[in-house]
């Protein structure tokens, strides 16, 4: 696996997850007593880190179509 995609991958995970427990605490759902907790502005922001998550996870996952190798000899 090259190494980009590699970095895609993880910063997909780590954006997938931290949008997840930003838009949690936005709804109020782990209850930490956070200035973030029932704070609908953390619910977006939350849902869009976490759309920018999938889309790296995607980006890095899904294989390219315009380059092939060569086979070797």
């Amino acid at each position: 696996m090259l190494r980009g995609k590699r970095v895609l991958i993880i910063a997909g995970i780590l954006l997938i997850l931290l949008g997840t427990v930003w838009a949690s605490q936005g709804a109020g759902m782990l209850g930490s007593g956070s200035f973030m907790d029932n704070n609908s502005t953390y619910i977006y922001l939350g849902g869009a880190v976490a759309i920018v998550g999938v889309l790296l996870l995607a980006f890095g996952v899904i294989p390219r179509q315009g380059k092939q190798m060569a086979p070797t000899k």
